[in-house]
């Protein structure tokens, strides 16, 4: 630990991220054809301390504010949409450890600060099962982000009813990834370069250290918040969990209609027409750029809530955490209208699948299809709580 770098700014993280965007932007195409992140940009990444941002200062990281995770995707993702979000949700991966149990955190960290781990909230019918000491874990899991850069692994995993009138329990599990089997199954039309592969586990134990129980994520003190007193680590983790992935479509929007306001300068001339002299032109532009700035200030609103009554001590009310996911959720359906908006001005080069805009339109729209952003869902909660009704994420 000792020739790592602990005294990171966030300022000095954001600069670090921007500078990096040219280069991400070269890797982007062969990214997307190899359908992960390049060793070299995982190296860059480690380098710059980005894996590091949300770890315990006690283990070797950077224990920046909640948010700083959100920032760096939105300054990473005009570069690249994948490397922004594998950026950012490995970096919520160490967040999320520090509320597990200290020995947990020890097995990890102790030995190599930088380890890095990866998740799979979704389970294709595993078999969980309650044993003497922790749980055995087999089945198959995806959507793992990043994984082939990982060496452990964070599963959700539901232990079924064994009485009658009970209800499941929600736990996450960490594994070493050397006790899974990672399956190359990441064919996708967007966020292609994110490797979100498969995981295949055969009767692997994981003992009651490495095992948290959903509920004792909702806010206030966690199993981790003995070693890491931080308000990190006292956050409700499904309520604020979502701000691991909007920096991603924030900047992936962004990046699209900077991209079209340079075609723009160079006069692009259609049938004789100049497109930057069209008012259409000018009127979807307009649109689009307050689209992506309405969509920032939703996010930084309430970021700025969480840090506030995060170190003040204050536990988010419930309709307090519904708005977090409804304004993260509604801020990403601006990014998709802000890229649906200026996406026809590119014409027939538009559809050209290693064109950078291409690239953008189908990673801002593959973003939006993740739960945690899909408005149908965040919306329906948010508004029941307004209206005195019931809340139908017991999770929250």
């Amino acid at each position: 630990m000792s020739n790592l770098e602990t005294n990171i700014s966030r300022d000095e993280i954001l600069r670090r991220a921007t500078e990096m965007v040219p280069v991400l932007q070269e890797r982007a195409r062969d990214a997307e054809l190899a359908r992960r992140i390049p060793e070299e940009t995982d190296q860059d990444f480690r380098d710059a301390g980005f894996y590091r941002v949300l770890q315990p200062a006690k283990f070797g990281g950077l224990e920046l504010d909640f948010g700083t995770q959100t920032e760096l995707a939105i300054k990473l993702s005009p570069g690249c949409a994948s490397s922004g979000w594998v950026a950012a949700v490995t970096a919520c991966h160490g967040w999320l450890l520090g509320m597990f149990p200290a020995k947990a955190q020890e097995e990890v960290w102790a030995k190599d600060p930088e380890a890095s781990i990866a998740s799979s909230f979704l389970g294709f019918g595993p078999t969980v099962e309650r044993v003497e000491g922790g749980l055995k874990l087999d089945g198959r899991w995806g959507f793992s982000s990043g994984v082939n850069h990982c060496s452990w692994v964070v599963l959700q995993a539901m232990i079924p009813p064994t009485e009658e009138g009970e209800k499941p329990q929600l736990m996450f599990a960490l594994v070493p990834l050397d006790e899974c089997e990672i399956i190359d199954t990441w064919q996708t039309t967007g966020l292609t370069a994110t490797g979100s592969n498969d995981l295949v586990l055969k009767d692997v134990f994981v003992p009651d250290y490495r095992i948290v129980d959903l509920m004792e994520l909702r806010g206030g003190p966690t199993p981790g918040s003995e070693v890491n007193p931080g308000y990190l680590y006292s956050l409700p983790q499904r309520a604020t969990f979502s701000f691991n992935l909007v920096g991603s479509v924030i900047g992936s929007a962004n990046g699209t209609v900077q991209m079209l306001i340079d075609e723009m300068k160079k006069r692009v001339t259609v049938g004789g027409a100049n497109l930057q002299e069209l008012s259409t032109v000018q009127y979807r532009i307009a649109e689009a750029e307050s689209e992506v700035a309405a969509a920032y200030s939703l996010m930084d609103r309430n970021r700025s809530e969480i840090i506030a009554k995060g170190k003040s001590g204050e536990i988010p009310t419930m309709e307090d955490r519904a708005r977090y996911r409804r304004d993260n959720g509604y801020a990403t359906k601006l990014c998709v209208q802000a890229v649906d908006r200026v996406y026809p001005i590119m014409g027939g080069r538009g559809i050209v699948a290693g064109n950078a805009v291409n690239r953008a339109w189908r990673d801002t729209h593959a973003i939006a299809h993740h739960i945690a952003l899909t408005w149908d869902v965040v919306a329906s909660t948010a508004a029941s709580l307004a209206v005195g009704g019931p809340n139908d994420d017991p999770l929250l």
